[in-house]
């Protein structure tokens, strides 16, 4: 078996595309199991050689290739979707014996996935299994009688009724080569509801990087983290007025706030960076992350705060508790979401937030610094549990059972 992994957004070091590639790419070889990697044409070469990737795929998986304000998100859809099918078509020799591993996917992926293998002869599919990296683009409102998910005007997010319209080109045949899944629980029953089609669930990739995994006496002051590639829909509007707040109320902690992309946020990176002008227990770093600076920010961070919206990741992981879990960090999450469902299934290391204001997230980094030794002690015997359970190795081996069996 030959294990060729695929991600159309592998481009850089930002987000965790990246990451996920590094993961699943060292296990591979260090099991002598064949593997090539493709990603999007444009990839940095620094990145293409640690990984020994291909550039390939014309279109990003987050790309917009039609901007028109009525039709453009559906015809941005068939453009990347026929893109891929193209792009797929082009590469020879790709057979039954192979298990193809598309990483992050969107409905134009899916749907690019779906038309590309349908068009093969079928005792010449290979096994397939699509990732779903994000949430499906519902609408999540709570009602008596529980959550209730509604589809968005397309025209504002369309990925609901793209996911389902892809999904009714599949048929009772398709469940022979073709494995859907996410990387959560509370994920794939979403997914498997708006699909109407089997969703798994695979261990998380993210493992435990650093070798600071006991923060139990960490010498104060503390230092609390927002990590990744900061965007609205994980709250980085409101993380300067909590810092803010915090460096008012707190002389035993500083501030690292690491953002990838900071472009993406002029405003809020504007006001972040005068801050630390004028207080040096507040630092900035503004790269996007390798492996070895990764690692490094992992192990300066004392507690992690993600002041992410509710409605995004109730059926979305988040690659930042993952590591954070992993490397034995205590954690500020909303509730309700698959990261509050990922710290009761480790025994809480962290606090959550019910109301998405600053001060909810202020109120539960504070809770979390008056408990910090517990928690961290709970973080430790959770990145212990997640060894056991989570990383590469538990994703692969779940993989190679795909392979023969739904």
């Amino acid at each position: 078996m030959m294990l060729v992994y695929f991600d159309t957004g592998l481009m850089n070091n930002l987000g965790h595309h990246a990451n996920s590639a590094r993961h699943i790419a060292v296990e591979l070889r260090g099991r002598d199991i064949p593997c090539a990697i493709f990603g999007h044409a444009g990839m940095e070469p620094d990145l293409r050689d640690e990984l020994a990737a291909v550039p390939w795929f014309r279109f990003h998986t987050y790309g917009l290739y039609d901007t028109d304000p009525v039709c453009g998100w559906l015809t941005n859809f068939e453009v990347v979707a026929q893109g891929l099918a193209d792009d797929l078509n082009r590469i020879e020799g790709i057979g039954p014996e192979h298990m193809l591993y598309f990483n992050s996917v969107q409905p134009p992926q899916l749907m690019g996935v779906i038309r590309w293998a349908q068009s093969r002869p079928e005792d010449q599919r290979p096994t397939v299994v699509v990732e779903f990296g994000t949430d499906p683009g519902l609408l999540v409102s709570e009602t008596p009688d529980g959550l209730r998910f509604t589809a968005m005007d397309p025209r504002i997010d369309s990925r609901a009724v793209l996911y389902r319209y892809t999904a009714r080109t599949l048929s009772e045949a398709d469940r022979k080569w073709l494995r859907l899944a996410t990387f959560d629980a509370q994920s794939s029953s979403v997914y498997q509801m708006l699909l109407d089609f089997p969703v798994g669930t695979l261990p998380l990739p993210q493992q435990a990087i650093s070798a600071r995994l006991d923060r139990r006496g960490a010498a104060r002051p503390l230092t609390v983290a927002f990590l990744g590639h900061q965007r609205p829909d994980k709250g980085f509007t409101k993380v300067p007025a909590i810092v803010a707040r915090l460096l008012a109320e707190r002389d035993d902690i500083r501030v690292l706030v690491h953002n990838g992309e900071p472009q993406g946020m002029t405003d809020q990176q504007q006001e972040l960076r005068a801050m630390a002008a004028a207080d040096s227990r507040l630092m900035l770093d503004e790269r996007a992350a390798d492996g070895t600076l990764w690692a490094n920010l992992l192990e300066q961070s004392d507690l992690i705060v993600c002041p992410y919206n509710r409605n995004r990741f109730i059926a979305s992981y988040s690659a930042v508790v993952s590591e954070a879990m992993a490397n034995a960090i205590p954690v500020v999450v909303p509730e309700g979401t698959t990261m509050h469902s990922v710290i009761r299934e480790f025994a809480e290391p962290g606090t959550i937030f019910r109301e998405e204001s600053a001060d909810g997230v202020v109120a539960a980094t504070v809770a979390a610094l008056d408990d910090y030794d517990r928690l961290a002690g709970l973080a430790r015997q959770a990145s212990i549990r997640w060894g056991e359970t989570r990383g590469a190795k538990c994703l692969m081996d779940t993989l190679l059972s795909w392979q023969t069996a739904p």
